[in-house]
C-alpha cells in the first residue's frame, strides 16, 4: 500500500513538473483582459514579476500557499492549467493545477468563466489538418516508392532487351524506356508533393507548439482571476476576454 502511494505521488509530482517546466508555449501571453462593462485588466506587471521567480517545484499545501515575494502584484490572478472535464452553461469545469507562483501550487476542480474556446477550436482544427497532411504525406511516399521501383524494373528490362539478340528487342527497349520515363515523371511529381506536404506539416507543428497540450490533447494554461465565490461548492475563476491591444 505504501509503495502504491509513493508511485502515485511520484507520478503526480512528475506530471506537475512537466506542466510547469516542459511546455513549449508561452504562459505569459495576452496580458490585457476585458470584462463585462468594458473593464480591462493589464497583467503585464504580474508577468514581469513571474519571470523573476525561481522555477523549482515545491509541494506546498493549499493552506500554506503563499507567494515567495511580498510585492507580488495582482494577487487574485493565478496560473490555471489543467484538463476540461465538463461544461456548465458557457463555462468550463476544469481539473486544475493552480499556481500562485512558478514554485507554489495546489490542485482543485474549478469553474472557468470565459474559457479559451477559440484557442481550443484552433488547436482541434490544426490537429485535424496535421492528421490529414500526415495521411497525404504517407500516400505521396507510397506513390513515390511504387513509381521508383517500377522505373527501376522497366530499366532492368531495357537492359535485358539490349543484351539480347531477339528480333523484338528494339520494340521492347522502346516500350520499357517509355514506361521508365513515365514512372520517373510520376515519382518526380510525388517527390515535389512530398516536399510541399513536409513544409505544411512543419508549419502546422510549429503552430501547434504555441498552444497548450498534453499527449495530443488540448490543455488549459492561462492566467485567470479567482472571483472569491463558488457554485455548487466549486471555486469560480474568470479568464476574461482576451485582448491583443493594451488598454
Amino acid at each position: 500500500m505504501k509503495i502504491t502511494g509513493l508511485i502515485l505521488l511520484w507520478l503526480w509530482t512528475a506530471t506537475t513538473a512537466w506542466a510547469q517546466t516542459n511546455q513549449s508555449w508561452t504562459i505569459c501571453r495576452n496580458p490585457v483582459r476585458v470584462f463585462p462593462g468594458r473593464a480591462t485588466v493589464d497583467l503585464t506587471p504580474l508577468f514581469q514579476w513571474w519571470a523573476r521567480q525561481p522555477l523549482v517545484i515545491t509541494n506546498t499545501a493549499a493552506d500554506t500557499n503563499k507567494t515567495p515575494e511580498s510585492e507580488r502584484p495582482l494577487t487574485a490572478w493565478n496560473r490555471v492549467t489543467g484538463i476540461k472535464v465538463g461544461t456548465l452553461a458557457s463555462s468550463w469545469v476544469v481539473d486544475a493545477i493552480i499556481y500562485s507562483s512558478p514554485t507554489i501550487r495546489t490542485n482543485a476542480r474549478i469553474i472557468l468563466n470565459h474559457p479559451p474556446e477559440v484557442e481550443e477550436a484552433t488547436f482541434d482544427n490544426l490537429r485535424s489538418q496535421l492528421n490529414d497532411t500526415e495521411q497525404q504525406l504517407a500516400n505521396a511516399r507510397r506513390v513515390y516508392q511504387d513509381n521508383t521501383n517500377a522505373e527501376a524494373q522497366a530499366q532492368a528490362v531495357v537492359a535485358i532487351y539490349r543484351r539480347s539478340l531477339s528480333k523484338v528487342a528494339s520494340d521492347g527497349v522502346i516500350l520499357n524506356s517509355r514506361i521508365a520515363a513515365d514512372r520517373h515523371a510520376a515519382a518526380a511529381t510525388a517527390l515535389i508533393q512530398m516536399d510541399q506536404l513536409e513544409a505544411t506539416r512543419d508549419q502546422l507543428e510549429k503552430q501547434l507548439k504555441t498552444i497548450p497540450s498534453v499527449l495530443g490533447a488540448y490543455r488549459v494554461d492561462w492566467f485567470a482571476v479567482e472571483l472569491g465565490r463558488t457554485k455548487q461548492g466549486v471555486l469560480i475563476y474568470d479568464l476574461g476576454l482576451v485582448s491583443a491591444t493594451p488598454p
